[in-house]
């Protein structure tokens, strides 16, 4: 009787080890390819909160497992190789977990392989935004929404923004540096017109020589599309008027202190803000 409990009781210590050694060998790795091995987009509501509350369990396990969860998340969001939607939920988590400057770039990178589909478009924009509010260079994931209609509702404001102004707040509050060049290059690549004329529009609020002959150009290519052409030619006039228009309630500051005022000044999603942004492109076109 005793040789029998004796055994029983091996199996249970070997079953247990057994089991520990599993917990080992899957690394986050593994769970990262078991937990997001799907689409969003291809899942109904039952099935979409199970999938949550296996996300919601993985988020649990990184940050459980402190440093060492934040570095292993750190060198999976580094991998190009991933399930699509990772890139989007890891690159949350990894924000959620640390403020460092490098782990925002990071992540930022990763959202820049996302597909937007998968992805609730209000979060989207309120997370790079946030991002480029900071100063990061969010060109790739800004520039990202012009391959679909995408547009952002702010009901407190009763505001909804279109594709051309969420680019313009994905934007206009980093460095100019960072994306001019690449918003031109995108200006004279990019076949859909509604693309096109979110990019116009942003080119002409940068108020800059660059932006201005871009624009110009473009109007000018007969092989473009007349319609987009056509809205490049009503940037140019509205310049022009703007350029003109009497400066009221205030003095001109110098144009380097203008575009820091804007910066700031976008980092506030309102009507209001809107608003405020006209006079100050007033007074930077009467530099």
């Amino acid at each position: 009787m005793k040789n029998r409990a004796a055994i029983v009781l091996l199996f249970v210590v070997v079953a247990v080890n057994a089991e520990e050694k599993k917990e080992l060998v899957l690394s986050l790795h593994d769970r990262v390819i078991a937990t997001y091995n799907f689409l969003p987009r291809n899942l109904d509501s039952n099935a979409r909160d199970a999938k949550s509350k296996e996300l919601d369990a993985f988020w649990e396990y990184v940050q459980a497992r402190g440093p060492q969860g934040l570095e292993e998340l750190r060198r999976e969001l580094r991998r190009s190789d991933l399930p699509v939607f990772f890139n989007y939920d890891g690159a949350k988590l990894l924000l959620s977990l640390s403020k460092a400057r490098e782990d925002q770039s990071l992540a930022l990178v990763a959202i820049g392989r996302a597909d937007l589909r998968d992805i609730q478009w209000t979060d989207y924009f309120y997370t790079v935004h946030s991002m480029a509010v900071d100063g990061l260079d969010t060109t790739d994931a800004a520039l990202k929404i012009l391959g679909v209609q995408f547009r952002v509702v702010v009901p407190q404001h009763a505001l909804t923004l279109g594709q051309d102004f969420c680019l313009l707040y994905l934007l206009l509050p980093t460095d100019e540096l960072f994306y001019l060049d690449k918003l031109e290059r995108r200006l004279f690549q990019e076949k859909d017109v509604t693309a096109i004329k979110s990019v116009l529009l942003v080119l002409g609020y940068t108020v800059t020589r660059k932006g201005d002959d871009a624009i110009k150009r473009f109007s000018e290519d007969a092989s473009k599309a007349e319609d987009a052409r056509a809205y490049a030619r009503n940037i140019m006039d509205d310049t022009k008027s703007v350029a003109k228009a009497a400066l009221v309630g205030r003095s001109t500051g110098s144009f380097d202190s203008l575009k820091a005022e804007r910066r700031k000044l976008l980092a506030r999603v309102s009507d209001e803000a809107l608003l405020e942004l006209e006079q100050l492109q007033v007074e930077l076109r009467h530099q």
